[in-house]
């Protein structure tokens, strides 16, 4: 056996505020009827804009997630080392400045599409696939009605979009909006102090909504302000339960800095194995097998995966891409012990997004003009991630996817213990879309 032990004022120039933000004439539109505005919380209220368009049909399944991992390698290389845990969402941001990207002209598109890992039709028809494949997760299970069976697996990934009052956006943008991630508009009053704080409450309570109340306050106090014009939203949820329960017992935990942690450790047998030069993994499946949470044992520290990562990014096959097509496709026995987790993390996103390059989206050289005629900049991009594993299974979310043979002897199962820093990814099977990464350093550390 294998052991590894991981020891307005218009014409002024308008601000954008929020989680993936960017402004946007209006034919083609149409208003909606019924009561007043909720932000979209509640679930009850329409957006009062929205084109007269059918949303698009998905793509293929296989291959879709490949237009995620790039960003999401890079990304993660680009966040705070020095936070000790650390759970992120690249694909969230990624489809909300996707969403923003649409409207965007010139240099300014050209560097978020190459931040962002391609084309923007590309990235949004493949934001629109991997929506739907989400949203069907969980389908079969519920059908079946087990009644021993485990809870079946829920996914989703929604958009939401908020736009001053009597701001004109141009109607093809509206319409990319609702043909690629099923939004409208909601109008909010961001010129006036009250108001305003209205409109933050009612994006905070759409996303508390759409995150089972994972994430209430996304957009903090201050975030918005006068010039605010559009704030573009992404919620993505995630929740599914082991096959079979892990067990569960003490255990000891080494940080970075050689501190001994007494921790609750999980346990289990798995299938599937991945093994490079920078580290080993294997991956833990949930009810349904859409869903897996890749457990990632470094071979030298979280740093050098992180780097290894992005120096592959621009080969979606390679580094994290490999790893999770080797852990999926893999057959190999393991035993893997991994402590209980219960981590959050908030932070801006604005200047490792200029790090990677995407610099001029935030400066007053921004060209928006295909959402709106009014000249517009990003003024913040915000993500929260949060991440629970216990011993039936995991539930995350962010807001910003046989060949018959001889018998033979069974193979001698490796063993994966998590007991040192390591990574981890929640990711969607069929497509390979990383949902949420992360780091683990200390697992006390709770949120």
């Amino acid at each position: 056996m294998r052991a590894v032990t991981a020891v307005p004022a218009l014409p002024r120039r308008t601000v954008l505020g929020g989680a993936a933000l960017a402004g946007l004439s209006l034919p083609t539109l149409a208003a909606c009827d019924g009561g007043p505005n909720l932000g979209g919380g509640g679930g009850a209220a329409e957006p009062d804009l929205r084109a007269e368009v059918d949303r698009a049909e998905p793509g293929p399944a296989e291959g879709a997630g490949s237009v995620a991992v790039p960003f999401s390698a890079r990304l993660l290389s680009a966040l705070d080392p020095e936070a000790v845990n650390l759970v992120c969402s690249p694909l969230s941001a990624q489809v909300a400045l996707t969403m923003a990207g649409l409207g965007a002209v010139g240099d300014t598109r050209a560097e978020m599409e190459e931040v962002l890992g391609g084309p923007m039709q590309e990235l949004a028809e493949g934001a629109n696939t991997l929506s739907q494949v989400l949203d069907a997760v969980g389908d079969a299970e519920r059908e079946k009605e087990a009644e021993d069976a485990p809870e079946p697996p829920r996914a989703s990934v929604v958009n939401g979009a908020w736009i001053q009052e009597g701001f004109e956006v141009h109607g093809p943008y509206l319409e990319d909006l609702g043909t690629w991630f099923g939004a409208g508009l909601f109008e909010a009053d961001f010129a006036e102090e009250k108001p305003r704080e209205q409109a933050r409450q009612e994006i905070n309570g759409w996303v508390a909504e759409n995150t089972a109340d994972l994430i209430e306050e996304l957009v903090p106090e201050g975030t918005l302000s006068e010039d605010s014009r559009l704030v573009l939203v992404n919620a993505l949820h995630v929740k599914a339960a082991w096959p079979k329960p892990l067990t569960r017992e003490g255990g000891r935990f080494s940080t970075a800095d050689g501190q001994e942690l007494s921790v609750e450790m999980l346990s289990g047998d798995v299938t599937g194995w991945f093994e490079d030069d920078v580290c080993r993994a294997t991956a833990l499946p949930t009810h349904g097998d859409a869903i897996s949470l890749a457990l990632i044992q470094p071979v030298d520290t979280i740093g050098a995966v992180k780097q290894a990562w992005a120096d592959a990014a621009e080969d979606p096959t390679a580094g994290l891409g490999a790893l999770l097509a080797g852990v999926t496709e893999s057959e190999d026995p393991v035993l893997v012990s991994v402590p209980a987790l219960d981590v959050g993390w908030t932070d801006s996103l604005t200047d490792p997004l200029k790090q990677l390059g995407m610099e001029q989206a935030f400066t007053d050289a921004a060209d928006f003009s295909g959402i709106s005629d009014t000249s517009l900049l990003i003024s913040d991009v915000i993500q929260e991630a949060v991440l629970t594993v216990d011993e039936n299974g995991l539930e995350a979310a962010a807001a910003t996817a046989v060949i018959a043979g001889a018998i033979s002897a069974p193979a001698e199962p490796r063993t994966l213990v998590l007991d040192s820093p390591f990574l981890l990814v929640v990711f969607e099977r069929s497509t390979l879309a990383p949902l949420v990464l992360g780091w683990i350093g200390d697992p006390t550390q709770t949120r």
